[in-house]
């Protein structure tokens, strides 16, 4: 092995620090992989070639505009058939990960002329434009390309070929054919560990642990707990670990065990890779201490996730980091309608693609049906009970279609919320009913007699508040500031609370309200 700064001589120290490197490069140590092909662009034939290569898909892997770059710089050094064709199908996989799919079709369509009669050239080419058909949104998991992909005898190949087509299936959306195909993927794995690239199997294992916990799947749960625990876990995919102890958390919670909920959330807070991921780490905590009443440690972990959050530069942000700002107007919307109402704006400005879920990495209707059910807790975070009832009974029919039970029960819970219809409360019992041990569940089963009581008061949930915060003392212009509302809306609002409730006092409010069991 050479010491670093010093050029290698022989093509026995090239070829060790070649294999090195790419192992390195497999167990996703990628600046240790990069160290190991410092001066890989003066070895000998043929290592030259793979060394930048390699050096260009490691690169890749932290942006595929660096690996781009290091592939241009170099695209004259790739003069065998081998290298020029391992040029042209990275260039397509980086072209690929930038959105940049016509660079990507006239990479893959000038490798095509290379395969020749190599079984193994036309395997990885059927892999590409697998790669790229999926990107594009055509899904097509029995493929003569998927074929190919799959007739590659290398492991790590397989592993990949089978994980990419449970992305096919679960773009036509079905789902009992993308989890099979995931676990034969990571059965592919557990067989063959040394030859499988880490930072693949954790991108799919953070997509096996995401389904699992949508859909209650308690032996892909019990497959992805595995591979979590067996994975060695380097700093290059921190970002997915980190997602993967959040569906080890929502499990736990599923599974009745807040307080392995609750250690799992810590940690992903330690792992959290940007500030917004740190904001949700704090929110989900406050989410499962709210969920089991312990109103004081919600409040506690609320108010570090509110400070963080101030912090953050929003627009700079994307995908499932957003989704903090709804769930964070979702909390401050009982205590705290104004701060409530600061988060809808915030991620109302973003637009009204603020939130693109990557579930499995699937472009399919679950993204629309997140973004609808994000808009309906916004909207009945701002009082429009109409526009809030039409998004979230989207988001129930999409989930309860395509039987993810837990986001159908969030949404029918949300709509009982909104329109204290007790046919969506048992609706949402229904489609929780698979995680009958969360305190989610329990929660839903013990709403009868309270609700009850709250739907006979007729108002609506904003009203409540407001009725709530008069019975204790808050004046109009406390009322003014904590809901956003002029101090004429808020003296009607108070007329109707009053009428609604028979009462004509705070004192009597008070005591209606205590009545009803409402304080």
């Amino acid at each position: 092995m050479h010491v670093q700064g010093e050029r290698l001589k022989t093509q026995a120290d090239v070829s060790t620090s070649l294999q090195l490197a790419a192992d390195l490069a497999r167990r996703a140590r990628r600046d240790e992989a990069l160290l190991e092909l410092t001066g890989c662009e003066d070895w000998p034939a043929p290592f030259k070639e793979q060394g930048l290569l390699l050096r260009a898909d490691v690169l890749s892997r932290r942006s595929p505009i660096l690996g781009l770059e290091s592939l241009a710089v170099h695209s004259e050094d790739f003069k065998s058939s081998e290298g020029r064709f391992g040029y042209l199908i990275l260039s397509a996989f980086s072209y690929v990960n930038s959105r940049n799919f016509d660079g990507a079709r006239d990479m893959l369509a000038s490798a095509q002329e290379l395969v020749g009669e190599s079984l193994e050239r036309a395997a990885r080419l059927g892999y590409e434009r697998s790669r790229l058909l999926w990107a594009t949104r055509r899904y097509d998991p029995e493929s003569d390309d998927i074929a190919l992909a799959m007739s590659d005898p290398s492991p790590d190949a397989q592993f990949k070929a089978l994980a990419l087509r449970s992305w096919m299936y679960a773009g036509l959306e079905n789902y009992d054919a993308q989890t099979r195909d995931l676990r034969g993927a990571f059965e592919q794995y557990e067989g063959n560990k040394e030859s499988c690239d880490i930072t693949a199997v954790a991108i799919y294992l953070r997509g096996l642990l995401g389904l699992a916990v949508e859909r209650g799947d308690h032996e892909s749960m019990l497959i992805g707990q595995r591979v979590y625990e067996t994975l060695e876990w380097t700093p290059d995919i921190q970002d997915l670990r980190f997602i993967c102890v959040r569906a080890l958390a929502w499990h736990a919670f599923h599974e009745g065990d807040p307080g392995r909920a609750q250690w799992l959330f810590k940690d992903s807070k330690e792992l959290a890779p940007t500030l917004a991921w740190k904001v949700m780490a704090h929110i989900d905590r406050a989410y499962v201490a709210k969920m089991n009443m312990n109103e004081a440690w919600a409040a506690e972990e609320l108010a570090q996730a509110d400070a963080l959050a101030g912090e953050v530069e929003w627009d700079a942000t994307h995908g499932e980091e957003r989704q903090a700002l709804v769930m964070l107007a979702e909390l401050f919307s009982s205590t705290d309608m104004a701060q409530a109402q600061r988060y809808v704006s915030i991620y109302s400005s973003l637009g009204k693609d603020s939130l693109d879920p990557t579930l499995a990495s699937g472009h399919d209707r679950r993204s629309i049906a997140y973004e609808k059910y994000a808009a309906g807790r916004v909207q009945a975070v701002l009082g429009n009970v109409k526009l809030a009832k039409e998004s979230l009974e989207f988001a129930y029919d999409v989930f309860s279609q395509i039987k993810h039970p837990y986001r159908a029960a969030l949404a029918a819970a949300a709509l009982f919320e909104v329109t204290e219809d007790l046919q969506w409360l048992e609706k949402a019992r229904a489609q929780a009913g698979l995680f009958a041990k969360s305190p989610f569940f329990r929660r839903l089963s013990e709403l009868d007699k309270v609700e009850e009581q709250r739907v006979l008061s007729g108002l609506t949930p904003m009203q409540r508040q407001i009725a709530i915060a008069v019975s204790q003392g808050a004046d109009l212009d406390d009322l003014s500031h904590r809901f956003s509302r002029s101090r004429f809306t808020l003296e009607k609002q108070i007329e109707i609370i009053f009428a609604a409730l028979g009462v004509e006092s705070r004192h009597a409010l008070r005591a209606e309200l205590r009545q009803r069991k409402m304080l």
